[in-house]
């Protein structure tokens, strides 16, 4: 009977402390405290020291082709949504670690930032932080965040639009169709 109450409260034990090392993955209508990094100019962004209604995070990597196909699309949704206060930031899932990903991490995002002139953060994840938390498994992927009294709720994880291809026109919008619901405006 001992031995079967301690082998029972180590194997107890050992269930907690796996549970505690998995990340709480987060889902439409989950909500996130903030974001803070360091980003591509060297200082630490936090989604809670900027005044708006909410923000487009974009998950993005220099070296991925459909990242780099949608370069341009990024940025225009930056410039369309800012003044409406809906802000693009983007991180970048391997900005951390230059050692395994040298063409995704900080070196390759600041010079891809300053090349593109992007206008927008672009934040290197620490150890895939953001990135497990959203459970972004491939890049490009957007998070809409509406921010309320306490902390951000999130309306939306997903592609982009549907039209990988730089050639052609998106005839669905998905990012701008739930940032154009949350400003009030119908979708067409």
């Amino acid at each position: 009977m001992k031995k079967s109450l301690i082998a029972i409260t180590a194997l107890l034990g050992l269930t907690l402390f796996v549970n505690a090392q998995e990340v709480e993955i987060k889902k439409v209508g989950d909500t996130v405290n903030n974001i803070q990094l360091i980003s591509t100019k060297g200082d630490i962004y936090s989604l809670n020291d900027q005044k708006l209604k909410g923000t487009i995070v974009v998950f993005m990597t220099p070296s991925c082709d459909h990242c780099i196909a949608y370069e341009s699309r990024v940025s225009a949704l930056h410039e369309k949504y800012k003044k409406k206060g809906y802000p693009v930031i983007a991180i970048g899932p391997y900005g951390d670690n230059e050692k395994d990903y040298p063409h995704d991490a900080m070196p390759a995002m600041k010079k891809l930032a300053e090349e593109k002139a992007f206008s927008f953060p672009y934040l290197a994840d620490e150890k895939f932080k953001y990135t497990w938390l959203f459970n972004i498994r491939q890049t490009p992927k957007a998070v809409v965040l509406k921010k309320l009294k306490e902390g951000y709720l999130v309306t939306y994880i997903g592609n982009i639009d549907n039209e990988p291809d730089e050639k052609r026109v998106p005839t669905m919008k998905y990012v701008e169709d739930e940032v154009d619901k949350l400003l009030g405006k119908s979708v067409q």
